[in-house]
């Protein structure tokens, strides 16, 4: 007697010692009568036109079709990651030694001495994407200063050591971490320990299927039908034909690279305005790495609720798009900004950022500081954000990182690892353009910082930021402590006014947009601000 047989007769014996010898006592019986009505209307035809030759011979063309589309589209996948690899050097280091010098004094101030620089050291420092942090004393001071000459250059070690200033100014920046923070790193060169260096590594990325473009394709078409249904209009240029725009900041000139010139960079965003807003201010909305606005739709949707104008801010560089136009660097971003609210008639606005949209945040905070006459920022909302500090938890965990944890492998698939975003943030994130040392509003008026420029903005009176307890991406702990000591806003449960910084125990990266108490705090805090 075969297996199949022997396994069928177990089942019915099974069955009729629970008393199911008839088909009536089966439950779920009698919902399958009802439905039978269905069976014969709707499932049958069904049933009947696939049965038919043509039919069939139909979608086994088009199943063999779609096969092949893949199977090309995997081969070029490969082709070009290969492309992608190329070191372009687009993203450039700090240009101005002064501008240098007040990084390097804001980066030093975040730092532990003795033991705390050690292990702030170390976390920059391996042997590839897996293998662990190297200990202290396997880093030599030559490794020390290639680590340096991509941070603050940009640039290979080899390239940078070409200049005598340059390599002066280095070593006077690993002479002031030694004495300052009280170590002292092994001398010569460790060849077994490599550092990580984001626009020189390899940009590490994983195959996705032809199918997932185009259901994220979809996906969006629907999503912008919905934002007209509620109101938005899309704009796909910043750019207003009727007048010339000048902007507060100074333009870049026109780069060239492979002989021809840099088209400007522009943006697509979405606007709406209510016919009498209780608040003018507008809410710009800047959303963060995966799959664009349509993982924000249930927030969008909400934030129309809000009686005030609403800006929403496209990055389709990190929206797993197929097709991509050219990036933008944060202060082109925010120049494009300013024409947006330019456009519309708004002086300023409240801008709300969420994980890399921080980033975008920041550099407007910084280009356009809360004390200046002429800022164009009236209130702040950041929900776990990228901008603070320079220790390693993002570019280790969102690069580097091998998934350990399902909500590890959620963002490995859906974000880090896509071949867009990956190459973004491996040959065009701009670490010295994203952070910022920030001054709390109530601290305006203290004593200068030694250095201190535009990296250490004074923040809106209305700021809200907003951090996950159980970020799986940065290290909250140490934000949040920075935040409450070295910047200075005042620590809450969100509920209140004046709480500038909560903590949202519990959540992950991203949690609080599927969790209602703490969503509805979030949407509270993009109403006051």
């Amino acid at each position: 007697m075969s297996p199949l047989v022997r396994g069928a007769i177990v089942v019915v014996q099974y069955l009729e010692s629970k008393g199911l010898n008839h088909p009536q006592a089966i439950p779920g019986y009698r919902h399958l009568v009802a439905l039978q009505p269905f069976k014969e209307r709707w499932l049958d035809p069904v049933l009947a036109f696939l049965s038919l030759h043509q039919t069939l011979a139909i979608i086994l063309t088009g199943l063999h079709l779609w096969m092949a589309a893949e199977l090309i589209f995997y081969i070029l996948f490969w082709k070009k990651l290969a492309r992608l690899q190329k070191v372009d050097r687009v993203v450039k280091g700090v240009g101005a030694k002064a501008k240098r010098q007040e990084l390097f004094q804001r980066c030093l101030e975040t730092v532990e001495e003795g033991e705390g620089v050690k292990r702030w050291i170390e976390v920059w420092f391996d042997t590839g994407r897996t293998k662990q942090p190297a200990r202290f004393e396997d880093i030599g001071r030559v490794n020390m200063l290639r680590w340096m000459a991509w941070a603050f250059w940009a640039a290979p070690y080899e390239e940078v050591f070409q200049s005598p200033s340059a390599v002066q100014e280095l070593n006077q920046m690993v002479d002031t971490i030694e004495s300052v923070k009280k170590v002292k790193f092994t001398k010569g060169f460790n060849p077994d320990v490599d550092c990580i260096r984001m626009c020189l590594d390899p940009v590490i990325a994983s195959h996705r299927p032809l199918i997932y473009y185009v259901l994220l394709w979809a996906a969006n078409v629907i999503v912008g039908l919905l934002f007209n249904l509620v109101g938005l209009t899309r704009y796909d240029t910043t750019l207003d034909k009727s007048h010339e725009f000048e902007s507060s900041e100074p333009s870049r000139p026109s780069t060239k690279a492979a002989g021809e010139a840099r088209p400007i960079p522009d943006l697509a965003y979405w606007y709406r305005t209510p016919v009498h807003p209780d608040n003018d201010i507008p809410l710009v909305f800047i959303h963060g790495v995966g799959i664009g606005l349509v993982q924000y739709v249930h927030l969008v949707i909400a934030l129309t609720f809000i009686s005030r104008p609403l800006i929403l801010i496209e990055m389709p560089y990190v929206s797993s798009q197929l097709f991509q136009g050219a990036c933008m660097t944060p202060n082109e971003s925010y120049i494009a900004v300013e024409r947006i609210l330019k456009r519309h008639g708004h002086p300023k606005a409240t801008f709300y950022g969420h994980s890399l949209g921080t980033m975008l945040c920041a550099a407007i905070c910084r280009a356009s500081c809360a004390t200046s006459p002429k800022s164009i920022v009236a209130g702040l909302v950041l929900v776990d954000p990228i901008c603070f500090l320079t220790h390693h938890s993002l570019a280790r965990n969102f690069a580097y990182r091998t998934p350990a944890t399902a909500c590890q492998l959620v963002i490995d698939l859906f974000a880090a690892r896509e071949m867009g975003t990956s190459w973004y943030i491996m040959r065009r994130f701009m670490w010295t353009e994203s952070i910022v040392f920030p001054i709390a509003w109530a601290r305006r008026d203290q004593k200068l910082l030694p250095h201190q420029g535009k990296l250490s903005p004074v923040l809106p009176a209305k700021t809200r930021v907003f951090l996950s307890s159980k970020d799986n991406l940065l290290d909250m702990e140490k934000v949040a402590q920075y935040l409450r000591t070295q910047v200075g806003l005042v620590e809450g449960g969100g509920e209140k006014e004046e709480d500038e910084l909560v903590v949202m125990e519990g959540m992950d990266h991203a949690q609080f947009l599927l969790r209602p108490e703490w969503f509805n705090r979030v949407l509270k805090a993009a109403r006051e601000c």
